[in-house]
This record gives C-alpha cells, structure tokens and sequence, in this order.
C-alpha cells in the first residue's frame, strides 16, 4: 500500500531559470489544491531533513554537456557523500529533467539523481520527464505536470477541494473570454482547402489585418528594431475543435516599488542585483586580433583580457562574460512599452516572491533591469502568451496569443519558437498588446552570463588570459537577421578589428580604456591538462573548438623550455621521455579563411610540443569535404594504441549537435575494429571512460 504523506519539498537545480520557473510554478499550484509543502533551491536542501520527508520532487536543469547548475552542486556533493542505502527509505520522489539532445549526456543530472535517490533508498511515484530544448521543453513539461495532479493524491493529504472548484471557475474564465472572442469554444470551422468560404470572418479578418500576423517573407533580411513580425499559421483552427490545454495565467508575483530619485549607469557596469558564483572582476582589453578572413562565414575574433596576478586559472579553465541585452534592443523595448526615456533611470526596489534572478534588485532601474535582469531573446514559453493574451485588447490579436499557447496551436508556437523572436518582436506583432513590466518580470527568465574557454597559458602569460569566439549572427527562415548577446557587443566595445587579409592573424594592442566584466570558473568537469606531463593527450577542437586547446599546448611548450633550462636533465632523450606525445585534430572551412591559430600550430608543431597534426578542410577551393572525424576512423590503428595500451586522455571541445557525434562513432568504431567487440560494447566502453575523466569534453549547441 502506498503511503500517504502531510507534506512535500521541490528541491530545483537552475542555470538559466527554467527549473526554478517549472518549480515555483507547480508549488503555487499545489498550494491552491490543498497541498501543503517547500520549494528549495538544491544548494538550501539543509532547511528540511531529506530523511524524513515523505515526498520529494526534483526538478533540475544540465549546463554544459549534462553537468549539474552551480546552484546544486553542494547539493550533488552532499548526496554522492552519502552511501547508507536506507538513507531515504521512507521517501518517495520524482524527478523532472531540463536538458537538451543535441548533447551526448542527455539530461544527465536527471538520470543521475534518479539513480543515487534509488540507491538511497527512495521509491519514484511517478515516472522521470525528460524535456529537450531542441525540441522545446513544453512537449514533456506540461503533460508531465498535468499528470503529476493525477498522482499526488495517491501519495500527498489534499488539506482542501477548494482547488476543483478554483478548476471549475477557471474553465468557466476561458470559455467565457472566448465566447467575448464569438468564437464558439465548441466549434471552430476552418478548412485549408476552401478556405474563403469556411474560415470565420474574425480569422479571416485578422488574416487580412494591415499590420498582419501573416505575412510575405521580406526578401532581405533585415534586423528591425521597431520588431521584426512573425508569420504565424492559424491552420490549426480547422476540423471544429475545441481550444483546449490552455495553461493558467501564472499568479502575478513581482512588485515594482517606485523610489525617489534617479540613478544614472554607466552600459558596461553590471548592477548590485546581478549575482555570480565567484566576484566580478572588470578587466581590461590589451589584444584584439581577427582571426578569419573578410569572406570567411564566420566572424571569429581573440581577444586579451588583462586580469591580474591574483587571478588563479588554468589552460580549459571557463569564464563568464556579464554582457548586457542589446542597448538599442533594450531601448526600443522600454518605448513600446510606454516608458518615456526621462524616467528610464528612475529608481525601482523589485519586491515579492520573485525568481532568484531579481532577489536583490532594490535600489535599480528599469534599463538595469532590461539590461541585466531579463533574457530579452530566448525562445518564448507558453506561459507568456498565455500572460499576454491578458493584456491584449484586439480580440483577433487575443485569439491567436490563446491559440498558441493551446494544444491545437503546438504547430505554430513551435513554428514561432524556431524563428527566435525577440520580446520586441512579440510585442510589435500584437499591437494592442500593453503588458505591465512586474508581468513580464515574472514571465521572463534570467539574463544569463556566456562562457568561454581560456586560450591561453598563465605560465606564458602571467596575469593575462586570451580566448576566441566566433561573433554570432545568423537569419532565421523567414529572413529575420538574428544576433547573439555577448560576441556582437565584445566586437563593438573592441571597436570592430577588420578582419585579417593573410593567413596570419595580426594583433592590435589596445590604449582604449575598455574593460569587460568577467568571473572565473575553475573548471569542474576536469578539462584541464593531467598533472602527469608523460601522459598521451588527444585533442580534437574543430572551429573555435581548438581555442582551450592553444592553452593546453602554450602551457605544454612552457613546461618543455622549463625543464630543458634546468641543465643536465634537459637532454633531448629526457625530454622526450618527460612529456607524452600529443595528437592534435583541428578541422575548418577553408585553409585561407579559416584557419585559426595558425602560426601557434606550426610553431607547436615545429618545436615539438604536438607530435602529429591532422588537419580536415571542408570547404576547401579545389578538395573533397573532410571532417576530423574522417581522419579520427583514418587513424584508428594509431589512435587505438595510444588511447587503450598506452593511457592516452582525449578531449573534445566544439558542436555537440554534429561533429560531437560523429567522433564518438567514430571512436566507438575504433574500438570495435581493433578491441573487436560490438558497437553496443564499444559505447558501454566511451561512457566508462567519460565517467573516469580519462574522455572529456567541452560542448555547446
């Protein structure tokens, strides 16, 4: 029999607030159903006592390739510590994982505190939701918590049924706004095929509306900062059905508190409320370098920080930019939202319940909090169209923000989620649409910091550390001209350095007073160079995926002139024996438009510090396609005997939606060519080594 308990903890794990958004949501929820319970960030997991409570609900987010948010790593410690496997025999869980497939470790954090709560102990009550970003993570997350209601009963006391008639009342709300709408919530007749004959007139008036929600793809793109207007589908709407799986309006939560005065900002000073794992330090730009060519595709620029000698790094180590969202961005955001540029620096104190994000907003402005505060460009959610649609006076504008967030609308939010609209661009497609700023405080999610990797040797470069990017803009399939938050705003600070002409890279160094806030990340995933300078190393980094690796091999060729000036011991033999031989796969589009760090890799190569470099051209002027996977399967005798006979570590930094794969297949051929085992064996064999740090990676999407 399953046992009944009085109350619950959500313990959540979030990098970018999406976790902490699901979480705090479901724990509003469940209070008005009649449940009583905590919601905890993972790290504050010390305020309740794990073994005594009967259920507990996990919900958790993977930063990087499946590795657990900062805010949870004491609490994974905490956990791993923990071995008595009837630690938590009395608790019952669930467990609700945020991750993204384009990674090999697929929502990994989810699967692993699955597997550590089980062996503790625990029994799930309800089976694991595993949502993926690359496919949105509504697909999973809300049938999930739908079905979650389902289940609590059976393992939670329900103090109330105040909530079945708030149910009621709430489905009474929506047919009663659509009904304002004259749509009948019953029957919606809509036919593709004859389409002027059967379409309502309100849809097919707002099909034809001047500022159309549907419209002819410009024929260049163009990035519109009065919004760029998405072409949304209303196919759905056909077959008569019902508008159903419209979520809740979330319960409002932050308050805008008005105080007395102005505060005036400098851009690039990040504000009191923005809150990072370790102190912000503002470093100054000394180099900027183009490392690619005019007509490359893509931009890729290194830049040199000047940190100080306090700063303690590694080569692999990360840091994170603090970058702001988009000035012109922000600005045009703050104008159609009614605010006069007078009072954009008025002063604010952010109050309620709100999202970690803005817990220490107080004594702010509103261009801070545009700035800094919210993510001004990420995928929208459900949630706030569904938000919005409140706030929308033209009943054809009302319709459609309702209808995608429904099930019948799936299509179209997705379609709307691939174009990457901007809040500008939301807002410009709905014109009547007037939402209140402590709404879209609540809706938003965190502005978040971007990482890189450090390029560099602290041993060449004391004080200094260098790292590459490529600056990201790209067009959406309706030719809307998209661009990232931090690479185009480094490229501006540094004053654009026009692109490279030869194959070798020119630096620029800097007199401007220009600084970059940044916080180091010591590297938690171990991708850093052994300690054990005789050690094989494999390294494969196409793109800016060679970036760390420069500072792998920097601090290898240091270490090589140290022990060859200390004398005797710095015989040609000795050396040779001290230090392990380094295979260096490095792949790009074309040898004369991208080829990073070219020179640093002939003079490594040259001196002796790589021992084999293979290089794959996949744009080349006059040669077939190559990858470095290609080469890796070319390789795989070599490989196999450096990686299995002689310990080699390999490391792997670059795209995980691609190349990320196809070298882990070509590994696992590897493997069963030469360990003649099968396929099924050979990535058993990948995921121990991953597990024994001995096959690290570094990926993004």
């Amino acid at each position: 029999m399953t046992k009944i308990s009085s109350n619950y903890v959500i313990l959540w794990g979030s990098q970018g607030g999406n976790a902490e958004w699901i979480a705090k949501n479901i724990h509003t929820e469940a209070t008005k159903k009649g449940y009583k319970g905590q919601c905890l960030v993972m790290d504050d997991h010390e305020q309740v006592s794990l073994e005594n409570q009967g259920v507990i609900i996990l919900i958790c987010s993977n930063t990087g390739d499946g590795d657990f948010p900062d805010n949870s790593l004491k609490f994974w410690k905490f956990l791993r510590g923990k071995k008595d496997d009837g630690y938590l025999k009395n608790t019952q869980f669930t467990v609700l994982g945020l991750g993204d497939s384009n990674y090999s470790n697929f929502n990994n954090t989810g699967k692993r505190l699955e597997k550590k709560f089980k062996s503790l102990g625990a029994a799930v009550f309800y089976e694991k939701g595993l949502a993926d970003d690359a496919e949105g993570l509504e697909n999973v997350v809300d049938p999930w918590v739908e079905k979650l209601w389902e289940v609590l009963p059976t393992v939670l006391v329900q103090k109330s049924s105040l909530s079945i008639e708030e149910s009621i009342e709430a489905e009474k709300q929506i047919e009663k706004e659509l009904t304002e709408l004259k749509i009948d919530p019953i029957s919606v007749p809509y036919s593709m095929k004859n389409r002027k004959k059967t379409l309502p007139d309100l849809v097919e008036k707002y099909i034809q509306l001047e500022n159309s929600l549907v419209t002819d793809p410009p024929v260049k793109a163009k990035e519109n900062l009065k919004g760029f207007p998405l072409q949304i589908s209303l196919a759905g709407l056909e077959s008569g059905a019902k508008l159903t799986g419209l979520p809740r309006v979330a319960a409002p939560v932050a308050k805008l508190i008005k105080l007395d005065g102005k505060k005036e900002s400098n851009k690039t000073n990040v504000p009191d409320f923005v809150v990072t794992p370790s102190p912000i330090t503002y470093a100054p730009v000394t180099m900027v370098s183009c490392l690619s060519t005019a007509d490359a595709v893509k931009r890729t620029l290194e830049v040199e920080l000047d940190v100080g000698d306090d700063v303690d790094f590694q080569p692999g180590d990360a840091f994170g930019v603090v970058a702001p969202n988009d000035e012109e961005l922000v600005q045009a955001i703050l104008n159609r939202l009614s605010i006069q540029k007078e009072h954009f620096h008025d002063l604010y104190s952010v109050e309620g319940d709100v999202s970690s994000h803005l817990q220490h907003a107080s004594n702010t402005t509103l261009i801070e909090l545009f700035r800094y505060g919210i993510d001004l460009i990420s995928s929208p959610r459900k949630a706030l169209f569904r938000m919005l649609a409140d706030h929308t006076s033209d009943p054809k504008e009302k319709l459609t923000l309702m209808y995608l967030c429904s099930k019948q609308g799936s299509a179209a939010f997705n379609a709307v989620r691939d174009e990457h609209p901007t809040l500008l661009d939301i807002l410009e497609t709905f014109p009547s649409c007037k939402p209140p700023i402590e709404r879209l405080l609540d809706l938003l999610p965190a502005h978040t910091p971007r990482f890189y990797s450090i390029s560099s040797s602290p041993l060449k470069r004391q004080g200094k550390i260098r790292f590459a990017f490529n600056v990201v803009e790209y067009i959406t399939a309706s030719n809307a001209k998209r661009k990232g938050v931090a690479t185009p705003w480094m490229d501006k600070l540094t004053e654009t350095v026009p692109a490279r002409t030869t194959p070798t890279n020119i630096e620029i160094m800097t007199t401007k007073d220009c600084k970059i806030p940044i916080f180091i990340r010591q590297n938690a995933n171990a991708f850093v160079l052994p300690a054990e300078t005789e050690r094989p190393l494999v390294l494969i980094g196409p793109g800016t995926g060679i970036a760390p690796f420069i500072g792998f091999l920097e601090h290898r060729q240091m270490q090589r002139k140290i022990r060859q000036s200390m004398g005797s011991i710095g015989h040609a033999r000795q050396i040779k024996e001290s230090f392990g031989p380094i295979y260096v796969y490095y792949g790009f589009r074309n040898q004369h438009k991208d080829f990073l760090f070219e020179k640093e890799l002939r003079e490594f190569e040259t001196d002796g510090t790589i021992t084999r470099l293979r290089l794959a051209e996949s744009r080349g002027d006059d040669s077939p396609k190559v990858y470095v996977q290609d080469l890796i399967k070319n390789d795989s005798a070599q490989l196999f005997d450096l990686i299995v006979n002689k310990d080699a570590a390999i490391y792997i930094c670059g795209d995980a939606k691609g190349m990320a794969k196809g070298v882990q297949d070509a590994l696992a051929e590897m493997l069963v060519e030469h360990q003649k085992v099968d396929t099924v064996e050979a990535n058993k064999i990948l995921i121990e080594w991953i597990s024994s740090k001995k096959y690290l990676r570094d990926l993004w999407a």
